[in-house]
C-alpha cells in the first residue's frame, strides 16, 4: 500500500472521529480549541511559553522550541462534543477563526507554494494535489472534499467549534480583528501575553487580490457556505461575488 494511500486513510478516520484538541490553562479556569490556519502556530506558542515558565522555571533559559512539544503534550487535551461540552460547564472555551476563503488561500500559500519552494512533497498530495497546483485547480478540488474526509487544515471552521445548533466555545475571535479581539479575550480571563504572529504566509484579509475566477469563487463560496454563514462573513463574501460579476475585481 503507498504511503500516501496509508496518510489519506489515518486523515479520514481522524475527521471522521470529531475530536478536537484544547490547550488547557488550568491556571485562568480557560481552554483554547485551535483552529488552523487561524494564527493557531501563534496562539498555541503563546500559551506553550506561557505555561512553559509555569511548569518548567529552572529551564527559562532554553528556546521555546526546545521546550513546545513537551508543554503541549502536558497541557493538550484530546475530546470529543459531549467531553468538550462537560469541560466547558467549568471552563472558559474561546478560539479565533477566519474568513474561510482567504484562510483556504492560507492554506495554499502554506502547504504548496512554500513546500515547493522548499523542494519538499505536499502533505495534501493524499487528495491528489501537488506542488505545481495553481490556486484555482486547488480550489476546485478542495471544493469537491467534504468536511468528512478534509484535512484539519481546509477543514470546515464550525467543525470544531459548533455542534447541532449550539457554540462549544464562550468566546469566538477573528483574525481580521486579532489584537482587538485578543485584549477582549485577555481582559475576561486574566492573561497578560499578547500574541506574536509566526510564519505569516502574507494571504491577509482581502478577498480581491485572490486569483480566482467567478466560476471557482462561487463553488468555493457553496462549499464553505457553513462557515460563512455561522461565522459572519456572508456580508463580506456575497459583496465580493457581486464585484466578480461585474468584472471590478
Amino acid at each position: 500500500m503507498r504511503i500516501e494511500t496509508i496518510k489519506r486513510r489515518i486523515s479520514d478516520w481522524k475527521a471522521r472521529r470529531n475530536r478536537r484538541r484544547i490547550l488547557v490553562l488550568e491556571d485562568l479556569n480557560a481552554g483554547y480549541i485551535p483552529v488552523y490556519k487561524v494564527a493557531s502556530t501563534s496562539l498555541r506558542n503563546l500559551i506553550c511559553r506561557r505555561q512553559a515558565e509555569r511548569f518548567y522555571p529552572q529551564w527559562q533559559d532554553l528556546k521555546l522550541s526546545s521546550l513546545k512539544k513537551r508543554v503541549e503534550r502536558k497541557i493538550r487535551r484530546s475530546m470529543g462534543v459531549w467531553r468538550t461540552r462537560r469541560f466547558g460547564q467549568q471552563h472558559f472555551l474561546f478560539a479565533f477563526v477566519r474568513n474561510p476563503i482567504t484562510r483556504l488561500y492560507s492554506c495554499y500559500l502554506d502547504k504548496v507554494v512554500r513546500t515547493g519552494k522548499q523542494g519538499k512533497r505536499c502533505s495534501l498530495c493524499g487528495y491528489g494535489i501537488e506542488t505545481d497546483i495553481d490556486f484555482e485547480n486547488f480550489v476546485r478540488t478542495i471544493a469537491e472534499i467534504p468536511d468528512s474526509a478534509a484535512d484539519k487544515h481546509f477543514r470546515s471552521q464550525y467543525f470544531q467549534i459548533y455542534h447541532r445548533g449550539e457554540w462549544l466555545v464562550d468566546f469566538l475571535g477573528k483574525f481580521e480583528n486579532l489584537d482587538k479581539d485578543w485584549q477582549r479575550l485577555a481582559d475576561k480571563i486574566g492573561i497578560d501575553e499578547s500574541p506574536e504572529i509566526y510564519r505569516s504566509t502574507g494571504a491577509g484579509s482581502e478577498l480581491d487580490s485572490l486569483p480566482l475566477s467567478l466560476e471557482a469563487a462561487r463553488k468555493i463560496a457553496r462549499r464553505y457556505q457553513k462557515d460563512i454563514d455561522l461565522l459572519g462573513y456572508r456580508k463580506d463574501v456575497d459583496a465580493w461575488l457581486e464585484r466578480k460579476a461585474a468584472g471590478e475585481v
